[in-house]
């Protein structure tokens, strides 16, 4: 069974990198190591890793591979010392670390947000609107010449009668 074939066992594709985009990174602890990429497949990759660079890896701590601006921590599973004098890895994929894109900044940068992660700036932006349209209707200049000022003022006067009668 070649590697880019259906592995029957654990149901997962191993698929080729193109050579174009098969550079990459391991770290382990400080040190940063180049490496290609060969295969990638939802559960890890296989790695080529020169000889001279090697002799450098480390056992015992955890692996970042870095490839194609993505940052993942791997765990080595395998190690093949091919004909050439080439090491391959079977690393496999323990979680993402790449840190999630920063939001976009827009006119409301200032806008405080919700600590949870939710966004609350639609709704309070929305009100605020409400607000300024209603205020700028019961204007006496601009309330007067629309006919909005004395209905406003009468409906204010009638809720603030009820409200006082409801909460008494």
């Amino acid at each position: 069974m070649s590697s880019s074939q259906t592995d029957t066992s654990r149901g997962f594709f191993r698929c080729p990198v193109p050579a174009d985009q098969s550079d990459g990174t391991i770290a382990i602890g400080g040190r940063k190591l180049p490496a290609a990429i060969h295969e990638a497949s939802i559960d890890g990759f296989t790695v080529v890793v020169k000889p001279v660079f090697a002799a450098r890896l480390q056992l015992g701590r955890p692996w970042k591979l870095f490839h194609d601006g993505v940052t993942l921590e791997v765990h080595p599973q395998w190690f093949f010392q091919a004909p050439d004098g080439n090491v391959q890895i079977g690393l496999r994929r323990l979680r993402d670390l790449t840190p999630p894109p920063g939001v976009a900044s827009s006119w409301l940068g200032w806008w405080p947000r919700v600590s949870n992660g939710g966004d609350s700036s639609p709704p309070l932006l929305f009100g605020g609107l409400i607000g300024i349209i209603f205020m700028t209707l019961a204007l006496p200049g601009i309330g007067t010449a629309l006919g909005t000022s004395q209905r406003i003022t009468a409906w204010i006067a009638w809720a603030e009668h009820h409200l006082h009668d409801w909460i008494a």
